[in-house]
């Protein structure tokens, strides 16, 4: 064979193997059927509504109930003794919360709870979510008019690392906690946070 055609054949030969080099990433990076599943999930509300059984659990939900009053138990049963939100949701007179509660629970079964900053929200912003629809709830909370007026960075931080809002998972003896563990559900939020914090239908 001669050089003239030996360089183009080996050039010819170099040609292909990098278009079929080039070719393998493209082929890699199409898009599967598992990933417009997810991108799917992300858009239609499943991100939040994998992690609503945590507020929709008698734990948050006894605080952000109908009513000028907080409830108790797994079954939500209006408080004892006519305790009453107040203007600051921490009581009135000498019912205030910080009464029976402190910022801690107390050792024993059905002794108060407690917490930092125990008590319900304020009367002008009570945060009621009983009866509300999944794609409601989720308005609401992202809401700032309705949220105390967080953005969506300072109502992930709220949900994810506030203590009051973690008691939820140490509710103290004889009482039931909310469903998903704690790391689990910051990581179920933020992946919520991540693709846009999308609702439910309506």
């Amino acid at each position: 064979m001669k050089p003239t055609h030996s360089f183009i054949a080996g050039f010819t030969l170099a040609a292909f193997a990098g278009a079929l080099w080039v070719s393998r990433p493209l082929v890699a990076a199409e898009p599967s059927a598992a990933a417009h599943a997810a991108v799917g999930a992300s858009n239609d509300g499943t991100l939040f509504t994998a992690f609503v059984p945590v507020l929709r659990h008698p734990r948050c939900m006894n605080c952000h109930s109908k009513g000028d009053f907080p409830r108790q138990g797994d079954d939500g049963h209006r408080h004892t003794m006519n305790v009453r939100r107040g203007p600051d949701g921490h009581g009135v007179t000498a019912e205030k919360c910080s009464t029976c509660h402190q910022d801690h629970n107390l050792a024993g079964a059905h002794l108060p709870p407690g917490a930092p900053q125990w008590g319900l929200p304020p009367a002008n912003m009570p945060m009621s979510w009983q009866g509300l629809t999944d794609a409601l709830l989720c308005a609401s909370i992202k809401d700032p008019k309705q949220n105390k007026g967080r953005n969506l960075d300072q109502l992930v931080e709220h949900l994810t690392e506030d203590k009051l809002v973690g008691w939820g998972w140490n509710p103290g003896e004889g009482r039931t906690p909310v469903p998903i563990p704690h790391d689990e559900f910051s990581a179920k939020v933020k992946q919520w946070q991540a693709a846009g914090a999308p609702c439910p239908a309506r």
